[in-house]
């Protein structure tokens, strides 16, 4: 079961209290209050020879600006990004990158009931693991990162799933996990209101909350649907527990408390109108009010041999009320598709979807904490894309990249930025290097707090309210401590100066750093390039100078090594591990 129907209001009250140990705070502070900031950054802007070629970024946007920009539009800049960017501008990547070719995870069997049959004698070691675990997703994941063109749409899928959630940890076949990731792709650049039909009528999801096999309450029993994806779909995926202002704080009433957006009632209405649906017949089979598990097609609402949908409850249901609100009462006895259309129509037009998830995506993709101007220009794009319509992902992901928050060199606010979260930390710095990578990084993330596609409940890996000090929020810190903050430093180190998994018949990870050792007869010259490269020429110089030094010591007869003890101490720093 992926959630309990009894799920709190504030749904991440106890994992924020218990996360906040020691180091991770101090990081947290450091990074993001600018600990260490007094001191001229190094310069950001101007010629860069590394690359394909030297950049003449005064002609187009700063050189700064464009790391900035593929740091919160891609799984990371890469050399060629970088100077591809600054010669075609913001606006026509983003244009190349909505028309590139999607990428996909892999159409996986299901494991068979006796798995031996699945992996007969003679089979590999790794045969379950390949075939049968979220791994063969996990490295698709990576491999796509890395290697395929579709950065954008890979990013917003990133997002769209740790905000939509299914988790591994209840769906625990790759088979069945991969259509909903794939849906995420596929929807990326779509609208949202056809994203919430998909998702609805996904089996991973309906297995996942509980929708799927859910009939209206029937004598002599007269038991009520589960209300799980009710649940969800509003506190989650929509509307939020309390009503919102367009720019994304809470309504108040004459007391000053948040005005909530619904009841529990309201709950159990919307889960009578989602009540019928079943798995898709397998091929082959005969339908059934409760059909067995099928993860390659959409649900199916029941109907018996009359074409009647006898599992539907037909009852009348009141719904959310707003002002304009389509369908807040939705009539009796109509059709089971008519009342799943009409809710979704009455949850996608309330006028808190818009800021709820704006503000989301603006998180992740960009700030942890956008100022309510930000939130309230991406809400009113939500709203009307400027041709009329409503919920248009690609008009809001290019509204959340281009605002003026989002862009320019440098930004001084202390509590602006991001940490990268861990697979993102990842994929960003093996993309920044140039890494040649067969892919097999997730356990990686897992030991610095995530392991991909396996968040702990429907309330994703981390809180997007979780706050590092009062009114300064850092989502990913949720799942930051002690312990993975020593991981992160270890995985930059591996990569660096050993790769990881090298020696695998699959290649590993490796890095040719190569390129760099020209620089290395010059201490301050190096580090000033990683700069460039890493934080966007915003070293302080106090820091420049600690790390020329620790470069310096370094015997000059051993380029490559100072090399690695330059681009190892930047990307161990919080300065890179907070994206800003």
């Amino acid at each position: 079961m992926g959630n309990d129907s009894t799920s709190p209001p504030d749904p991440w009250s106890r994992e924020r209290a218990s996360v906040q140990q020691p180091v991770a705070v101090a990081l947290a502070l450091c990074a993001l209050l600018g600990v260490g900031s007094a001191g001229r950054s190094l310069a950001s802007d101007g010629p860069v020879a590394l690359g394909t070629g030297t950049v003449p970024v005064s002609r187009g946007p700063s050189r700064a600006d464009v790391v900035r920009f593929l740091e919160q539009a891609t799984m990371g800049p890469t050399d060629a990004l970088i100077d591809h960017v600054a010669a075609v501008g913001f606006e026509r990547y983003l244009e190349e990158q909505l028309t590139a070719a999607a990428s996909s995870y892999p159409d996986l069997p299901a494991m068979p009931g006796n798995q031996k049959v699945g992996c007969p004698a003679g089979s590999p070691t790794t045969c379950a693991r390949d075939n049968y675990t979220m791994y063969p997703l996990q490295v698709r994941f990576f491999q796509n990162a890395l290697k395929e063109e579709d950065q954008l749409r890979q990013r917003v899928a990133l997002a769209l799933h740790e905000i939509l959630v299914v988790s591994g940890v209840s769906i625990r076949q790759p088979s069945a996990m991969g259509p909903y990731l794939n849906l995420l792709h596929g929807n990326a650049f779509g609208n949202y209101r056809t994203l919430l039909a998909d998702l609805t009528l996904s089996p991973a999801m309906g297995d996942y909350l509980d929708m799927v096999n859910n009939p209206a309450a029937a004598p002599p029993e007269n038991i009520p649907p589960n209300e799980n994806y009710a649940r969800e779909l509003l506190q989650l995926f929509s509307v939020g527990v309390d009503m919102l202002n367009e720019d994304g704080s809470p309504q108040l009433d004459g007391e000053g408390r948040p005005v909530p957006a619904y009841e529990q009632e309201t709950i159990e209405e919307l889960a009578r109108a989602f009540t019928g649906w079943t798995y898709a017949t397998l091929p082959g089979a005969g339908s059934r009010k409760s059909n067995p598990p099928n993860y390659k097609a959409p649900l199916w609402l029941y109907r018996d041999a009359q074409g009647r949908d006898t599992t539907h409850d037909k009852g009348s249901k009141t719904l959310l009320h707003y002002p304009g609100a389509p369908h807040s009462v939705l009539p009796a006895n109509q059709d089971g598709a008519v009342d799943l259309d009409q809710a979704l129509d009455n949850v996608f037009f309330h006028p808190s979807v818009g800021p709820f998830v704006g503000r989301q995506l603006i998180q992740h993709l960009v700030t942890s904490n956008p100022s309510p101007a930000y939130v309230a220009r991406v809400a009113r794009v939500f709203a009307d894309d400027g041709r009329g319509v409503r919920g248009n992902l690609a008009s809001v992901v290019r509204a959340i990249l281009l605002d003026p928050e989002a862009r320019g060199s440098e930004k001084s606010d202390p509590a602006y930025g991001r940490l990268r979260e861990p697979v993102l930390f990842v994929a960003n710095l093996c993309r920044a290097l140039g890494a040649t990578s067969d892919g097999i990084l997730a356990a990686q993330g897992t030991a610095m707090g995530q392991t991909l596609f396996n968040p702990a409940s429907v309330f994703s890996y981390f809180s997007p309210d979780n706050e590092i000090q009062e009114r300064v929020l850092g989502p990913e810190f949720g799942i930051q401590s002690s312990t993975t903050t020593i991981g992160r430093i270890n995985f930059v180190s591996t990569l660096v100066f050993n790769g990881i998994g090298r020696g695998a018949p699959t290649g590993g990870t490796s890095l040719d750093l190569s390129k760099w050792s020209p620089l290395a007869a010059d201490p301050a010259a190096l580090v000033s390039a990683v700069s460039r490269l890493l934080l966007h020429g915003t070293m302080t110089g106090e820091a420049a100078r600690e790390v020329t030094a620790a470069v310096a010591a370094v015997p000059a007869t051993n380029a490559l090594a100072r090399v690695k003890t330059a681009i190892s101490l930047v990307a161990s720093s919080s300065a890179y591990q907070v994206a800003r």
